[in-house]
């Protein structure tokens, strides 16, 4: 993905959007990421693709080398609001 581009709903990619199934997470919630780490980041369910579905989230990455330095990992995830 690349500057400018748009999600399902509407709203500009960026590093805080995530891809959710919408019957798991609705579109527009706020969710609470928590990495193995610990560390917790606030994303916006703003996107759905044809390969997240149920208890996955795709979280967005500017490049696929970003994309594959993150790799899949186990996250909790807590919708905690609505945009």
């Amino acid at each position: 993905m690349g500057d400018g581009l748009t999600t399902a709903s509407g709203v500009k990619v960026s590093e805080s959007v995530i891809a959710v199934d919408p019957s798991v997470i609705p579109l527009g919630s706020i969710v609470e990421v928590k990495y193995g780490d610990g560390r917790i980041e606030r994303k916006l369910a703003a996107d759905k693709g044809g390969a997240v579905k149920g208890n996955r989230i795709d979280i967005f990455c500017w490049s696929q080398q970003e994309a594959i330095n993150n790799g899949r990992k186990s996250v909790q995830v807590r919708v905690v609001g609505r945009q």
